[in-house]
């Protein structure tokens, strides 16, 4: 009986040593328990759902169920003062979760944002110079150093990730690893490129003027590889927008004189920031065909705009006219593998919610990370609040697949 009492006490003892092994024989990027405690403000837990939510804009009862990664982003000191104007902005909150079926898999974004930016670039007109130009997509300052107007652009954010694990040190340094600053200033001073030619990142975009709020309501996919000094590239497919600009002789200039006017107007509209060309084919958008020596413009139908005569298209304190000319032209949607993930924009109250989705795999494999192994993935994440390239990051995030 006692040698019963030993061999059953051995197997027991056994047991429970073997159970206080197991999770150490683990990979990193295995769950045991999806139930388990998250790191804060560093893991996102993407929750299995037989079908994922109504990409609408709207937080619904299903996102109930995942889990928030809640986190603050910073705007860092860069080489060249590229940033100024933005150094040292805070984004106070951004919220991120996620959930997946067996198709796509389905994210919902919020953050911050005092002012809902849409106005990228708008023309104005001049009455000292008596000529056309654009409102700057980043800070002026002046003598001393002070800002003296603010930049007309688009909010956008950004996730970059790891494609086939192809990135040396990423899991430790994510989107640092193709942030490059420093650089020549005809070379752009600050570009994104990975460091070797076997490297490539799957670059998420959104941009609200430029698809994210309009046109397809499409988060722009991108990629970044070696190419010097930028290697930023868009998937295929056709891109959603067009600057709305063009270089024009003045009327009876000799020798010919060319100025920069809009490209497309749509008379006597107010507080508008795009055109879509839609609006150029049915002819609800005029040709800019010809401007005089005093910025009068002539249209494709003969009509002619006199800003000179009419106040709406000047300046106005800080902002501008409510007949400013948009800077961009956007076509329906991005399409080909640019343009597959479907997104819903909402700003309210100082918050952007952003609701997107995109298949586990696309079609192309080359430039698009594929999710369908269901590993823990690597990623970093950007705000650009009102900018082109000054950006608040959050690096070193991690993606969990609830299995």
């Amino acid at each position: 009986m006692r040698h019963v009492n030993r061999s059953l006490v051995l197997a027991l003892f056994c047991i429970v040593l073997l159970m206080m092994m197991l999770p150490n024989c683990t990979n990193d990027n295995q769950i045991l328990d999806p139930t388990s405690p998250l790191v804060k403000g560093r893991d996102l837990l993407s929750v299995k759902v037989t079908t994922g939510p109504e990409i609408d804009g709207t937080v619904d009862a299903l996102w109930l169920n995942s889990p928030k990664l809640e986190f603050s982003t910073a705007v860092p000191e860069v080489t060249g003062d590229i940033f100024r104007g933005y150094t040292a902005n805070i984004i106070p909150s951004v919220t991120l979760r996620s959930t997946y079926d067996n198709e796509n898999i389905y994210f919902l974004a919020e953050w911050q944002d005092p002012t809902k930016s849409l106005s990228r670039s708008p023309w104005y007109f001049d009455p000292t110079t008596q000529k056309w130009a654009q409102e700057s997509g980043t800070f002026a300052f002046g003598a001393t150093g002070g800002i003296t107007r603010q930049p007309f652009y688009e909010d956008k954010i950004s996730f970059l990730w790891n494609i086939n694990n192809s990135v040396n040190g990423w899991n430790s340094a994510t989107c640092f690893k193709s942030c490059h600053t420093g650089l020549p200033a005809a070379d752009g001073s600050s570009r994104h490129f990975t460091n070797f030619v076997t490297e490539k990142i799957d670059m998420w975009h959104w941009k609200s003027v430029r698809g994210g709020v309009n046109a397809g309501n499409q988060v722009h996919d991108q990629y970044q590889t070696n190419t010097y000094p930028n290697g930023r590239k868009s998937d295929a497919g056709v891109d959603v927008y067009q600057n709305n600009s063009q270089s024009i002789a003045i009327t009876g200039s000799s020798p010919e004189v060319k100025v920069s006017v809009p490209k497309y107007v749509i008379p006597n509209k107010t507080n508008y920031n795009w055109i879509m060309n839609s609006e150029v084919t049915a002819g609800t958008a005029k040709l800019v065909t010809g401007v005089s020596d005093k910025g009068i413009l002539t249209l494709s139908d003969g009509t002619t705009i006199d800003p000179n005569n009419d106040p709406e298209y000047l300046r106005v304190g800080a902002g501008v006219g409510p007949k400013s000319i948009p800077g961009v032209t956007l076509n329906d949607a991005y399409t080909g593998s640019m343009g597959d993930i479907p997104c819903k924009a909402v700003w309210a109250n100082g918050v952007w919610t952003l609701e997107f989705k995109r298949a586990l795999k696309t079609s192309d494999s080359e430039n698009d990370i594929d999710f369908t192994s269901l590993d823990d993935q690597y990623f970093g994440f950007a705000v650009f609040e009102n900018a082109q390239i000054a950006h608040s990051i959050k690096a070193n995030l991690k993606l969990i697949f609830e299995k």
